[in-house]
């Protein structure tokens, strides 16, 4: 028990830690809605749930074996992140809070599926980690806990980043600078994209 409670420690802070996870949240949720931020996330954390359970079957060794498999996730993880980077910065000013509307951002839910899912340090997280606390002899539903650990983490750090940008007082705020906003969060995007890319 201790070990998991450690393990969730560790999964928590990784959540925490600014990246092209909360970056991806953001852009939907500044692009869209409340409801696109909550997609996103489910998103990112279906994305765990399967690298938790590659690791656990063992798929995530057999990448890191063959480094040809890993550098094309690697160029396809930052390729898309340079994408909507760009997009993001290119994009038209936001119009004026008198004339704005907020429709749906462009499929939320796979936007952090494929953030996440191709995101190589996410893979290095998984083989990691789950090497150190996944063993033979634990039960299914011990290993099962390891696995859906990452995602429940991931949920329940941005539920509370999506409820503070959900307060009157912090959208108002958000109003105000929304279209600085999202060049920043664009311009951090094609800059995660080009350190993926990288390496």
């Amino acid at each position: 028990m201790l070990e998991w409670l450690l393990f969730l420690g560790i999964t928590v802070g990784g959540a925490m830690v600014p990246g092209a996870n909360l970056a991806i949240v953001l852009r939907n949720t500044l692009n869209g809605s409340r409801r696109d931020g909550i997609l996103t996330v489910l998103g990112l954390a279906c994305a765990l749930f399967i690298h938790g359970t590659l690791s656990l079957l063992g798929i995530t060794a057999l990448i890191q074996q063959h480094p040809s498999l890993f550098e094309i996730m690697r160029w396809f993880g930052a390729a898309y992140l340079l994408l909507i980077g760009m997009h993001q910065l290119f994009k038209r000013g936001a119009p004026s809070p008198q004339k704005a509307t907020f429709t749906p951002g462009p499929a939320p839910f796979l936007s952090g599926l494929l953030i996440s899912l191709f995101n190589p340090k996410v893979l290095i997280y998984f083989i990691a980690i789950f090497t150190q606390v996944i063993k033979p002899e634990q039960s299914l539903a011990e290993q099962l806990l390891y696995v859906a650990t990452p995602a429940l983490a991931e949920v329940t750090w941005f539920t509370l980043v999506l409820t503070l940008l959900s307060r009157p007082g912090v959208q108002r705020r958000l109003t105000g600078i929304r279209t600085a906003l999202e060049r920043c969060v664009g311009g951090a995007m094609v800059a995660l994209g080009v350190k993926l890319g990288l390496g």
